[in-house]
């Protein structure tokens, strides 16, 4: 008959491994930890720049009927644009929200809406100006600028706009 010893784990080995395995596990909830914060970081900035090109490019596309040479700017961060059909929409930024109007004469007066939302982004900058090339294609054009930030984001929306001519 062959005597067969069995011996168990002693409790120091135990614990010895139990601390192993929770290192392992711990190591690796927090590179899971780590590539989730990544993805949603990246996902916040994706975010960002896709509903403030969205909200420049309707911007944009308003501004093709401007009458270039006749932009005024009456007051600071708003801006009135004659349009070819001889009526004007006006863009202004209001508590860091691009704001818009169709049909207005002036920047104080009724009838704004706000094309932002300062919870996404905030509108920090914005600028028009016109200029008329040299004697070439006596096209007038219109250069847009805004700036759109959101924590440490920041994105800068430039055009040179033809307007098209009726």
């Amino acid at each position: 008959m062959l005597i067969v010893s069995e011996r168990g784990s002693s409790l120091v080995e135990v614990l010895i491994a139990s601390a192993i395995g929770a290192i392992v596990v711990m190591a690796a909830q927090q590179q899971m930890q780590w590539q989730t914060g990544v993805q949603h970081h990246k996902l916040l900035r994706v975010n960002l720049l896709l509903s403030a090109q969205s909200v420049a490019n309707q911007f944009f596309e308003t501004l093709k009927n401007t009458v270039a040479t006749q932009i005024s700017n009456p007051q600071g961060n708003c801006y009135l644009f004659p349009q070819q059909n001889g009526g004007s929409v006006g863009f202004r930024v209001r508590n860091e929200q691009l704001q818009h109007n169709s049909m207005t004469l002036d920047c104080a007066g009724y009838g704004w809406q706000s094309l932002t939302d300062k919870s996404q982004f905030k509108v920090t900058h914005f600028a028009a100006d016109s200029y008329s090339p040299g004697s070439g294609s006596g096209l007038s054009k219109l250069v847009v600028t805004f700036t759109v930030t959101n924590n440490a984001q920041t994105h800068v929306f430039k055009r040179t706009i033809t307007p098209q001519v009726n």
